[in-house]
């Protein structure tokens, strides 16, 4: 286009030329040269204009560059307490300190808990729990809390065998020994374990079943228990772990909800007999439990009602009753809560006079008390997502024993 251009620009100078001398134009030499230097000037503008035109829908067209997409970043996986292919631990653990109205104020060691679960295949799975706990005389005594391996065919049947928590009350079965996961400092008194000095049978060793009943969203559930019952004797092991004393076992079955319309809701009861024979005559022990709890992200509502049945084959019948009422709200990491617990038992029950004194030793007392009450009121703050700091007031009334109290600290974990 350009060198077209300068040819045409040098045919039509001379022609402009010699038609300008054919016509007699006197036009100078230095004028006709300022002529030729400004249409050249124009000519190369209008190059510049057509070669701008021809540029740019090229350079309009020209793709932008784009971007290389960085790197998807992996997701993080879950840290899992995981310490065999197949094992999972748990470990809870609590110290604390206590000021008693009728002991010396004590630095308290709790307990320590290994909780261990395993999955052995799809339908199979196995469930162990070692406690080490402090005993009233000092000492650190060793326990095998639960040991059982479980059958699951479906959600409207499991079962297991071996060492368990029994369905007494909604209490026993929602909590195990770590303490890390009730609000308050302890358990409700008369849901103490029976080898620290707890009145009603907490574990046992045989089968049980558990599973739903098609009720839709009325969410029905079942619990169903073999075991060997409990021993009877001031100085007898509570769970009957290697020989049942005699071939009457206790059975104890349940039932509970858990609606959909009211999440978090659940009530029911149960209801358990078994026949204890060491060391007197044989007593028929019937116990039926009642629960209605609301438990959810902020509150926390607990209402459990207990009524004992002992009977001896020539003598009288006792009839023991006790009940708690607890509830918490929290407020961020900060979780206040209040409690009011009853226990009252004849005087002269065959099987409570044989209870260890374990249960009321930081009261300073060391006989049976057939009745007790008083409320606790206390505060947990959760320090961390697996610490948390309790404090506790108690205070107790006693039949024909002076009332006592006690404040108590404790800090609670899990590993």
């Amino acid at each position: 286009m350009l060198l077209g251009l300068v040819w045409s620009l040098f045919l039509f100078v001379p022609a402009a030329m010699l038609g300008q001398q054919s016509a007699g134009a006197a036009a100078s030499q230095d004028e006709m040269n300022k002529q030729l230097l400004q249409r050249v000037e124009e000519l190369e503008n209008q190059v510049k204009q057509l070669q701008g035109k021809q540029a740019g829908p090229a350079v309009m067209a020209a793709p932008m560059p784009v971007p290389e997409p960085s790197p998807v970043p992996e997701p993080e996986m879950p840290t899992v307490n995981e310490v065999a292919p197949r094992l999972k631990l748990n470990v809870f653990g609590d110290v604390g300190a206590a000021i008693l109205s009728h002991l010396p104020d004590t630095f308290e060691f709790g307990s320590l808990d290994l909780f261990m679960t395993a999955r052995l295949s799809d339908k199979v799975s196995a469930l162990g729990e070692a406690l080490f706990v402090a005993q009233s005389d000092n000492t650190v005594g060793v326990d095998v809390e639960r040991l059982l391996l479980r059958y699951r065919q479906s959600d409207y049947f499991s079962f297991a065998i071996g060492r368990y928590h029994t369905w007494v009350g909604y209490y026993n079965s929602a909590f195990n020994k770590g303490e890390f996961l009730e609000t308050a400092v302890d358990r409700p008194f008369f849901y103490q374990f029976d080898d620290t000095g707890g009145f009603l049978p907490m574990q046992d060793v045989g089968v049980n079943a558990t599973g739903k009943i098609p009720s839709g969203r009325l969410g029905l559930n079942y619990v169903f228990e073999v075991g060997n019952g409990r021993g009877w004797g001031a100085s007898a092991e509570p769970a009957q772990n290697f020989q049942d004393a005699n071939n009457s076992k206790a059975v104890n079955g349940g039932l509970f909800v858990r609606p959909e319309k009211l999440s978090g809701l659940q009530a029911g009861f149960s209801l358990r007999h078994d026949n204890l024979t060491v060391p007197g005559p044989a007593v028929s022990e019937t116990i039926g439990t009642a629960h209605l709890v609301f438990i959810n992200g902020k509150y926390e509502i607990l209402d459990e009602g207990v009524f004992v049945r002992h009977v001896e084959p020539t003598g009288p019948v006792f009839h023991t009753a006790c009940f708690y009422t607890q509830g918490s709200r929290a407020f961020g990491k900060w979780r206040p809560y209040v409690r009011y617990q009853y226990f009252n038992a004849p005087s002269d029950d065959p099987v409570f006079i044989y209870a260890s004194p374990n249960q009321y030793a930081p009261l300073g007392v060391t006989s049976f008390i057939s009745r007790l009450n008083g409320p606790s009121v206390g505060v947990r703050y959760d320090f961390s997502e697996h610490s948390a700091l309790k404090l506790q007031y108690d205070r107790y009334d006693m039949r024909s024993l002076q009332d006592a109290s006690q404040v108590t600290s404790q800090v609670a974990f899990t590993f």
